[in-house]
């Protein structure tokens, strides 16, 4: 089989919201995932400050990734989000980190970073489907 990261890039690479965003996966392992974004100029709202939807988007997709590392895909059904700061240039880290899970949920710990300002923390709530990791 191939490494996880290359798994999981594979898999998620037909998400076409993600990648119109220009959300890139960088790193995985079991019940972990970083995402890095770099700003541009289309995630910028009315006061040149990172649109929250690009925190939230970032964030519940490595979530998404975190938990899809586990063996299994799994869907978001809840989140909770809390904006600390905003940020207008640079790169946009996302850290999901999964801190719970059953046979069906799971719960995520996700902290998105501005170079090394904390921007957001995003806790996700996330539904285990019956569809497992491809193997190849």
């Amino acid at each position: 089989m191939a490494d996880l990261l290359t798994v999981c890039q594979k898999f998620f690479g037909n998400d076409r919201f993600v990648a119109g965003c220009g959300i890139k996966l960088t790193e995985c392992r079991e019940g972990y995932a970083k995402c890095e974004v770099e700003i541009a100029d289309q995630h910028l709202n009315g006061i040149n400050a990172v649109q929250g939807g690009l925190l939230f988007t970032i964030a519940d997709f490595s979530a998404a990734v975190a938990a899809f590392t586990l063996g299994r895909v799994a869907v978001s059904i809840n989140a909770d989000i809390s904006f600390f700061r905003n940020c207008g240039e640079g790169r946009l880290v996302a850290e999901a980190e999964i801190i719970s899970q059953t046979n069906s949920l799971c719960n995520a710990d996700v902290n998105v970073f501005c170079g090394d300002k904390k921007l957001a923390n995003v806790k996700v709530g996330l539904f285990r489907t019956k569809q497992e990791i491809p193997q190849e």
